[in-house]
């Protein structure tokens, strides 16, 4: 088992300020938690609560795909938290015990007796895939295949409506030349990302490189081509919609992308304290993180402003 420092950065809904005295999770009475300060909706039980037993990678997968078949609670998006989603649920105020007496830090809603890990979507080709521990906060990798360990499922989801779902579905065009138009930012993008068109990983500059390329070809008739900030490359991810990436492995984008691309893209958000850093954007789990551009990254996602936005000029940050 490989343990994993959980230092990472990344946009996370806990950062808002929550109103003084309000509660954080509300228990809906239908065996969910809503979790006001993520937009977060979570299972009460985990499956050691439900099934009583140690669960693989897999069977948390089919779990999910059961609970969603079943529309649990009156929902059918029912999956595996990312990491970032685990982590959020640990608070070291918080003070639970799990199905082995020890004290394990989830808010009280959650019933004891449950298991004190989860699986994430979080993966590592075929083999391998991440796991929480609410005793300790850490990350940890293990076989997909494991049952020897602790290993127990707690299934989440995004809250959204009717509404949230004619949105999405009026959302994006796709122009049938390769790329895809979103209304709500003003941004199209190609359709297929470098790591598809080109089946190798890039650094920083041969993202660049790729971006004026297409500007060369006059791709879709375009030539103002560029790499995304990072706050554009946010703009696609999206929990509700798992597909899997070049290695088999979850991401998380709007169904109109293609599946088989990178895990990752390239941002031109750089660093103002150190220039020989970029910022990535992981589609794995809706983090981000700063990397030498030397580095070879999955691949970058090609976009263009066709409405300018005021506020999408995120070059530089610290």
């Amino acid at each position: 088992m490989e343990r994993k420092d959980t230092g990472k950065t990344g946009p996370r809904a806990a950062d808002s300020p929550q109103p003084s005295g309000s509660p954080r999770f509300v228990d809906n009475g239908d065996g969910t938690v809503t979790d006001l300060l993520t937009g977060l909706m979570w299972m009460k039980n985990d499956t050691w609560l439900e099934l009583g037993r140690l669960v693989t990678w897999h069977q948390g997968q089919e779990y999910a795909a059961k609970m969603s078949e079943r529309k649990f609670a009156g929902h059918r998006n029912w999956r595996l938290p990312t990491g970032t989603e685990a982590r959020e649920l640990f608070d070291p105020e918080f003070s639970n015990t799990d199905r082995e007496g020890v004290e394990i830090h989830l808010d009280p809603v959650f019933p004891s007796g449950c298991g004190h890990t989860t699986w994430t979507s979080e993966t590592r080709g075929a083999k391998a895939a991440m796991g929480y521990d609410y005793r300790a906060d850490y990350e940890y990798w293990l076989a997909k295949e494991n049952d020897g360990f602790p290993s127990g499922a707690r299934l989440v989801r995004h809250l959204q409506t009717a509404q949230d779902l004619e949105r999405e579905e009026n959302r994006f065009v796709d122009n049938g030349d390769g790329t895809v138009s979103d209304l709500e930012t003003g941004l199209m993008w190609k359709k297929s990302d470098s790591y598809l068109d080109l089946d190798k990983w890039v650094t920083w500059a041969e993202a660049k490189t790729y971006c004026l390329e297409l500007n060369k070809q006059y791709f879709a008739k375009r030539e103002d081509w560029r790499l995304p900030t990072r706050k554009e490359a946010m703009t696609i991810y999206d929990p509700n919609h798992p597909t899997t990436d070049a290695y088999g492995d979850t991401v998380y984008l709007y169904k109109v992308f293609p599946p088989g691309a990178g895990i990752t893209t390239w941002t031109k958000t750089l660093s103002k304290s150190d220039k020989t850093l970029a910022m990535r954007f992981h589609y794995y789990n809706g983090d981000y993180k700063w990397h030498k551009q030397g580095l070879r990254s999955h691949g970058v996602r090609a976009v263009r402003t066709f409405k300018p936005k005021e506020g999408q000029t995120d070059e530089t940050e610290d």
